[in-house]
């Protein structure tokens, strides 16, 4: 079921970046990327602020579907990834609203055909790299529903562990905190 909705929503974002056309979807990839480093630049000390709001959930102890656990361990990594998700939430919110400013972009009358598909690239790449990290934060989240689901999704695995670059970005940047 699960592998069923993240294909729905690669489909919807190569949809998304068809009708968009390349030029705007620069603008929104460009939102991406901002909303990504600002989430890698302020991502630890918003961390050591959570933890006081937000508890650590965990497993019980007869439970074999820790994805977190294999892929991080630690509950410094858990604060870690929350901070950063919801830093990159917040800062892509104010980045779409930015661009839906430049909408008109889409409507110039450049080569619509390859505007349309290559904005469709780019909207399928948007799709996967926000995708990718919301695998990682429901990885976080200790909760044995959500591992099973996790757990029985090939193509949930598949964007968790083989997506280029993002995934072990992640998993190296929230392991890498400083703060205990």
């Amino acid at each position: 079921m699960l592998s069923l909705f993240l294909l729905l929503m690669l489909a919807v974002s190569f949809s998304v970046g068809y009708r968009r056309g390349f030029m705007l979807q620069i603008v929104h990839i460009a939102g991406l990327a901002a909303a990504f480093i600002v989430a890698w630049l302020y991502y630890e000390p918003f961390a050591e602020m959570i933890q006081l709001w937000i508890p650590f959930p965990q497993l019980p102890a007869e439970s074999s579907l820790e994805l977190l656990n294999e892929a991080f361990g630690t509950e410094r990594v858990y604060y870690n990834g929350i901070a950063f998700v919801i830093i990159f939430i917040v800062v892509k919110i104010i980045a779409q609203i930015i661009g839906s400013l430049f909408d008109f972009i889409a409507n110039l009358p450049i080569l619509h055909f390859f505007n349309n598909w290559l904005g469709a690239v780019l909207g399928l790449v948007e799709g996967l790299i926000i995708i990718t990290i919301l695998l990682h934060l429901a990885a976080l989240i200790q909760v044995d529903f959500l591992q099973e689901i996790l757990q029985s999704s090939s193509i949930a695995q598949w964007i968790f562990y083989y997506t280029p670059i993002v995934s072990n970005e992640l998993r190296e940047l929230w392991l890498q905190g400083s703060w205990d």
